[in-house]
């Protein structure tokens, strides 16, 4: 089959190679589409501590069922299109043993330190299968991870209607965020971001956009809350100054989601604005299996409302021979929305 084989760090090569040969519980997948995600550029650049080389990259996936070695897997069948929820975990650590297997000690990404979905073919364990409903496209099907992602962080946060919610950077997990946020029921959303097309691209989705290098940008968003501060802050940047603004801008006992890596993994922050606000940090990772169907099962009640602008967040469809330049291409921060590679 042909695949995209990151040899090295920062070599990527598109060649031929073996058909993976799927183990018992697992099912063979032919790959339909797989997103280029903020990860796959730190994967690329040797950034992320768990990965390894060589391997095939590509995490956010979906997919047609070309085989199956479980006879016995429970509503699945040969031909049907499936979202892959990429996370193997080892059943037997604290976090395992507690039911919380998506911070598994051990834990394995399919894409990460596992062969992964840019390629043709892609073996994963059928339990990681979630079957997609006739009526989800494949190109919303394969935003299902990144969109887990923001679910995920909503669900930490324990959004309710009618709450105040300020996204921190509005890359495409930023902006998926801010979509969910809506969807679950938050008001008057907020989303800051330097780069002025992506700006443009939130507002265009209805958000409310903020460069956060102006120096107004502070007193604009008290003036967006109404002068009350968001309830919830969800900090995808991962730098002091994105965390700053969440702790400045949220109100009081405001609950502040962290899910963006910094850059030396320690941050800094006004430590006494935590406290005196009574602030609540909570972090976020990935996502459990049962958020990922329930994110699966969001989109496509999305789709049958036709209220998010899907046909708006996918930039582009590539071949393999292009993903190098694409992931360049992320890491420069040219794309606004998300960048998908048919494999075939």
């Amino acid at each position: 089959m042909k695949a995209a084989v990151l040899e090295q760090w920062k070599s990527l090569s598109v060649r031929q190679v073996s058909d993976p040969e799927p183990a018992a519980g697992e099912a063979l997948i032919q790959v339909g589409l797989t997103g280029i995600c903020g990860s796959d550029v730190h994967i690329f650049n040797g950034d992320l501590p768990i990965a390894r080389t060589p391997v095939i990259p590509g995490h956010e996936f979906m997919g047609t069922i070309a085989g199956l070695r479980d006879e016995n897997a429970a509503g699945l069948a040969v031909g049907q299109r499936v979202a892959v929820h990429p996370l193997v975990s080892c059943g037997a650590c604290v976090a395992c043993k507690r039911g919380q297997p998506h911070v598994c000690a051990k834990l394995v990404v399919i894409g990460v330190n596992r062969d992964g979905a840019f390629a043709e073919y892609v073996s994963v364990p059928a339990e990681r299968l979630i079957p997609l409903d006739d009526d989800l496209p494949d190109e919303v099907a394969a935003l299902a991870e990144p969109f887990a992602v923001g679910y995920h962080a909503c669900r930490r946060a324990g959004l309710c209607p009618g709450e105040r919610v300020l996204v921190i950077g509005g890359g495409p997990i930023g902006l998926f965020a801010a979509i969910v946020a809506r969807r679950l029921g938050a008001v008057d959303i907020g989303l800051t971001e330097p780069v002025a097309a992506r700006r443009d691209f939130a507002e265009s989705h209805g958000f409310a956009a903020f460069d956060p290098l102006r120096e107004s940008c502070l007193s604009d968003l008290a003036a967006h809350s109404g002068g009350e501060g968001f309830d919830i802050v969800i900090e995808t940047s991962g730098v002091d100054a994105g965390i700053n603004a969440a702790v400045e801008a949220a109100a009081p006992r405001a609950r502040i989601v962290s899910l963006g890596f910094p850059a030396e993994r320690f941050a800094r922050y006004n430590v006494a604005f935590g406290i005196m606000k009574e602030l609540s940090f909570i972090g976020s990772r990935v996502y459990p299996r049962e958020e990922f169907s329930e994110t699966v099962q969001l989109l496509t009640e999305a789709v049958r409302a036709g209220d998010i602008a899907f046909d708006r967040l996918v930039m582009d469809v590539r071949g393999l021979d292009d993903l190098e330049r694409s992931i360049l291409g992320v890491a420069g921060g040219k794309e606004r929305g998300k960048i998908l590679i048919r494999p075939v």
